[in-house]
């Protein structure tokens, strides 16, 4: 099965040294974001991670996460602030900030991996600079991967959570004639954009009961032999997703006009064709959705 865009399970993620203090080496460099960007220089006409030494950032303020190790560098992130760009001026020279996503097709998967685990960290570390116990500021801790309330008489200690999420496929098998998807659809200059069904997991929930429950929420349709497909890390949205293929009984379907504007059953036949006459777009390449749609369709096709 093809790996999934932003997953690496090939990154040594050296969580034994976590707890490690050492002295900092050549081989310790950082990956800086600003307004969860990335910074990469340009060489000639391609773009370059920018793998900054960590000593260069020794003097500034900032709160590093160890991400772990790769070619023998121990990767570090941060996210600068307005007042860190000013006092590191110098350094940033040559590059400029770019947002993960717009760069898909030109990072390698485990590049594009590595900046998902980045900005997940940075993202999470920026949304607990205080303790939800006590409302004290918090510090880092476990090089950046936990968060210790500074108040003694709390000392509440907080982890990196990610929110699980459901994303569906849901499938009408007539018995006779070609086998249908429904996808949600939505109007673009020319043609439609589609994609699937999604929904994040609740408190007491299975994930097979949050598939139920958001198709019928979204599309009003029941269904039935769910068959779990792979999963994706996203953290654009500090989400998990987990992809599923899920069938129906009848066509009948009703949007409920908010979440869903529209959608439609669509032949692995009529996704193949509009979509090389440019009449269908699917979702973005780098998306879970796009490859439970393809793959469905590469498998449907006669």
């Amino acid at each position: 099965m093809k790996k999934q865009y932003y997953s690496n399970p090939f990154f040594d993620r050296d969580i034994e040294n976590r707890k490690a203090s050492s002295t900092i080496s050549a081989n310790d460099v950082l990956i800086v974001s600003f307004q969860h960007k990335f910074y990469f220089f340009h060489e000639k006409e391609r773009k370059e991670l920018a793998l900054f030494p960590l000593e260069l950032f020794t003097q500034v303020s900032l709160s590093s996460s160890f991400l772990g190790i790769q070619k023998d560098k121990k990767i570090w992130t941060a996210e600068l602030t307005k007042a860190n760009i000013e006092s590191v001026s110098e350094i940033l020279k040559g590059g400029r900030f770019y947002d993960v996503r717009d760069l898909v097709g030109q990072l390698e998967n485990e590049q594009a991996a590595l900046l998902a685990y980045a900005l997940g960290i940075n993202k999470w570390h920026q949304i607990t600079r205080f303790c939800g116990a006590c409302g004290v500021d918090t510090k880092s801790w476990e090089n950046g991967h936990s968060k210790k309330c500074k108040n003694p008489k709390c000392s509440t200690i907080f982890y990196p959570q990610i929110s699980p999420a459901i994303i569906v496929l849901i499938e009408y098998k007539p018995k006779k004639g070609q086998p249908l998807c429904l996808l949600s659809k939505r109007k673009i200059d020319k043609g439609y954009i589609c994609s699937t069904f999604a929904g994040f997991v609740e408190i007491g929930e299975s994930l097979e009961d949050a598939v139920a429950r958001e198709m019928k929420e979204e599309v009003n349709v029941e269904v039935t032999n769910l068959r779990y497909v792979d999963s994706q890390p996203w953290s654009f949205s500090s989400s998990l997703m987990m992809g599923f293929v899920a069938e129906v009984e009848q066509m009948a379907f009703q949007v409920d006009g908010e979440e869903i504007k529209d959608a439609a059953w669509f032949s692995a036949e009529e996704i193949h064709k509009l979509a090389s006459k440019g009449e269908l777009t699917l979702s973005r390449p780098d998306s879970i959705a796009r490859f439970l749609i393809e793959t469905w369709a590469n498998n449907n096709l006669n």
